[in-house]
């Protein structure tokens, strides 16, 4: 399931992840962008992974969380989750072209959102 929200930073959004990630969530990122920045607007994200319930980065990277069809609106991202997924993040990097991805620690909320408004 993952959760989609504006945040009081302009451009930026905050995705929740936690549990098995469905094509439901794919198509709830879809109509949210498009609701909020339509098909042009840049946007970054910060992704809270709480739990991944199965789907790994690579699914993440295909289209899971974020809908394919707003790649290219995509700046940053910004991935918050524990040090264990720190090997598998360096191989979302390789799969996320044109987009900076940055990875930290659950106690870094802050700076991940200082981050993404650079």
């Amino acid at each position: 399931m993952i959760i989609l929200e504006e945040t009081k930073f302009p451009n930026i959004i905050r995705i929740d992840v936690d549990g098995k990630v469905t094509k439901e969530d794919a198509e709830k990122s879809r109509t949210f962008i498009n609701e909020h920045y339509g098909d042009d607007k840049a946007l970054s994200a910060l992704v809270y992974i709480k739990d991944f319930g199965g789907v790994g980065p690579v699914g993440m990277a295909k289209g899971t969380v974020m809908d394919i069809s707003h790649w290219n609106q995509y700046r940053k991202f910004a991935v918050i989750t524990d040090s264990a997924w720190q090997e598998g993040g360096a191989k979302l990097v390789d799969l996320l072209p044109g987009i900076e991805v940055e990875q930290f620690d659950r106690a870094q909320v802050d700076q991940a959102y200082a981050w993404l408004k650079d």
